[in-house]
């Protein structure tokens, strides 16, 4: 939150935000944002997307396509968190994450300035759309599914944490490639600590988490519920029934209640033996402490050869 706006006012609304953005040079001080053009739609209103946080425009400026993120719900030390993770990654490299620019005075709205975040426009579905296109096509899906495998890899390997690993911050493009993005909860390695942004979607997240929870370990068991619901779906359409908007095919109330829901039941029936036993592993994992929970890779080495 910019200082001119003050710690207690309320954030602007998505329609707040729409009708800021008609006039871009009014709206924006940087050049590449004030002189580019609005993506609008059919009826010539702002094209967004919007999640739980944000509402998102894309501008095409001299930087090419771009994403301006506004906050609707304001993420906690955004500032400090977007500029750690901005010289983090000057040297360190995750290809899988979308990189990240928190600009303090970044939207004005009603006279008042607000921070926005900008990141290059990605193209692509969001997670639960790629997995609903291809429903019946299961060797698509376990090309999906080996694909956020590498994507995981990748955010282990910088030892970043994205904290909020879930269907609408994942990007898929046709070629199956896979982008995080919403980093508002993310935590890259430094002297200085701080608090997360929120606990993360609850459809994804563990039943026994902490606020304590730091590093690679916020994003092993969501990842894990994503890759065993791809591939659960690739063994059995039939389980997108399970799915909402809110989720794939797991909810809190599942990861509450380990093996004994309708989707344990009907893993532990799954065509594909490999699916039924991953969802052991990923059921044993509800009733164990946040920071022992399996990723992906754990979840693949203890099946049987």
């Amino acid at each position: 939150m910019s200082d001119s706006a003050g710690r207690s006012a309320r954030l602007p609304s998505k329609t707040e935000y729409a009708e800021a953005v008609q006039d871009l040079r009014t709206a924006f001080t940087d050049p590449s944002l004030a002189d580019g053009v609005l993506d609008l739609d059919r009826r010539g209103m702002p094209r967004t997307s919007s999640g739980r946080n944000a509402v998102v425009f894309r501008l095409l400026g001299s930087r090419g396509p771009c994403a301006v993120r506004c906050m609707t719900r304001a993420p906690a030390d955004g500032a400090r968190r977007y500029g750690a993770l901005s010289r983090y990654l000057e040297t360190h490299s995750c290809p899988a994450l979308t990189p990240a620019t928190w600009v303090e005075r970044g939207v004005l709205v009603s006279g008042v300035w607000w921070p926005v975040v900008l990141m290059p426009w990605v193209p692509g579905d969001t997670l639960d759309i790629a997995v609903s296109r291809r429903i019946g096509d299961p060797r698509a899906l376990r090309h999906l599914a080996a694909n956020w495998r590498v994507a995981i890899r990748q955010l282990r390997r910088s030892h970043i944490g994205h904290g909020d690993l879930q269907h609408g911050n994942v990007l898929v493009d046709g070629d199956l490639r896979l982008q995080l993005v919403d980093l508002d909860g993310v935590w890259v390695p430094g002297p200085h600590e701080w608090p997360r942004a929120d606990a993360g979607h609850p459809d994804y997240q563990h039943p026994g988490q902490g606020p304590e929870l730091r590093g690679v370990a916020l994003d092993s068991f969501p990842a894990s519920v994503i890759f065993v619901s791809i591939l659960a779906v690739a063994a059995d359409p039939a389980l997108w029934d399970l799915h909402t908007q809110e989720n794939l095919v797991f909810r809190a109330a599942d990861f509450a209640r380990p093996g004994r829901t309708d989707i344990w039941r009907r893993l532990k029936k799954s065509p594909d033996p490999r699916v039924a036993s991953m969802a052991r592993s990923l059921a044993a994992d509800c009733s164990r402490a946040a920071e022992m929970a399996s990723g992906p890779e754990e979840l693949v080495a203890q099946l049987s050869p």
